[in-house]
């Protein structure tokens, strides 16, 4: 079982992208695919750059028991919530679509302020 492994990036746009290439390579590293591991992470630090005001970002990856797991933690207290599909709405989609996607997802407050937003991949992808 591989370390966890982490990176703090700036809550910018171009940070998602620096994000996904390096979960790209992290998980690369432990020989797995990125695929969905790259699309929750780009789904979550969105969610952070668009509704937190947070000034920084932590992605986390962890190999743990059930699977690797997709930390992304922000120093918003508000716990996020899957807002019910409105068709004609150009976002507010992305949660329904990280459920569809993972085994399972959730969030929790963190020891001095902020939130961690988790998601386990599913069996042979990250």
């Amino acid at each position: 079982m591989q370390s966890p492994a982490e990176i703090v990036v700036p809550v910018q746009g171009e940070s998602i992208k620096v994000a996904r290439d390096w979960v790209e390579d992290v998980l690369g590293r432990w020989g797995q695919d990125a695929y969905v591991a790259k699309v929750v992470v780009s789904e979550l630090l969105t969610n952070v750059l668009q509704h937190t005001g947070s000034a920084t970002a932590t992605v986390r990856l962890v190999q743990a028991d059930k699977g690797t797991v997709v930390e992304v933690f922000d120093s918003c207290d508000v716990l996020p919530v899957a807002a019910p599909a409105d068709l004609m709405s150009e976002g507010g989609r992305g949660l329904a679509m990280l459920g569809a996607l993972v085994k399972e997802w959730g969030a929790q407050p963190v020891g001095g302020g902020g939130k961690a937003v988790w998601a386990l991949l599913p069996d042979g992808t990250a």
